[in-house]
């Protein structure tokens, strides 16, 4: 059980997160060591991207520029 003291208080955002980047579709990103193609945002967290003919819906964090 937390204290009450605990349940009051606001996580501390990480010092090392990330800016989410403004991609636009046909943009080239690397994601897990991987090259692709950016495709859309999904919603305001996850987008999709294409690699090697397959789609997959990742966090717009994880992305960075190719």
């Amino acid at each position: 059980m937390r204290k009450a003291s605990q349940k009051r208080s606001r996580r501390a955002e990480a010092p090392t997160a990330r800016v989410a980047i403004p991609w636009r579709q046909g943009d080239r990103v690397h994601w897990r060591d991987r090259a692709g193609i950016y495709r859309r945002d999904v919603d305001g967290e996850h987008a999709e991207i294409v690699i090697a003919e397959c789609v997959y819906r990742v966090r717009r964090v994880e992305l960075r520029p190719g």
